[in-house]
């Protein structure tokens, strides 16, 4: 899940913007650019499903009774819980007024053992890119997950454990994921 030539952002801060009614990631490129891109509602959508699935058959094989869908549920919510209290608070990552913005139109995504990684792409190409462990991803899903309450969307993508592992935590404006 390494490389290539689109460059990993080593830290994300994660923001619902009202006004624009769309999520602003704002990463850090190498040598300490700031970047920043916009995904929509209708991508995330797309987005969500596949890294959800990734996180469930990554920490437990699919469950298929009842009983078993439960156990696995309840075991999701404690491995989220866990992620959540190891987030440590960070400074927002600075955005310049010249700072590079891009709309992401699609996402490519890798799924590994040990990860994933997301290719942001733009109408010109792959802008930039986040790699991230189990533990990254139930980080980062719990802030977009957190945010996701201040925008007037729907619920339905997220599933009761993750919902239910932020319900008490009161998780920072902004958040940086390494």
């Amino acid at each position: 899940m390494g490389g290539g030539m689109v460059p990993n952002m080593a830290r994300v801060t994660t923001r619902y913007d009202s006004g624009q009614d769309r999520f602003s990631l704002a990463g850090e490129l190498p040598q300490g650019l700031p970047v920043v891109l916009w995904l929509t509602q209708r991508l995330l959508l797309r987005l969500l499903p596949p890294l959800l699935a990734w996180l469930q058959e990554h920490d437990a094989p699919q469950q298929h009774e009842p009983r078993q869908r439960l156990y696995a549920d309840t075991l999701q919510g404690f491995a989220q819980q866990a992620a959540c209290a190891g987030l440590e608070p960070q400074m927002p990552v600075p955005v310049l007024a010249a700072s590079p913005e891009w709309l992401v139109e699609s996402v490519n995504l890798a799924r590994g053992p040990a990860g994933v990684r997301l290719v942001f792409l733009g109408r010109q190409g792959p802008v930039a890119a986040m790699v991230m462990s189990a533990q990254a991803l139930r980080q980062w899903l719990g802030i977009v997950c957190h945010a996701w309450r201040q925008a007037p969307w729907p619920m339905e993508p997220w599933p009761g454990w993750l919902v239910e592992a932020g319900a008490g935590t009161r998780a920072p404006q902004a958040c940086a994921v390494h």
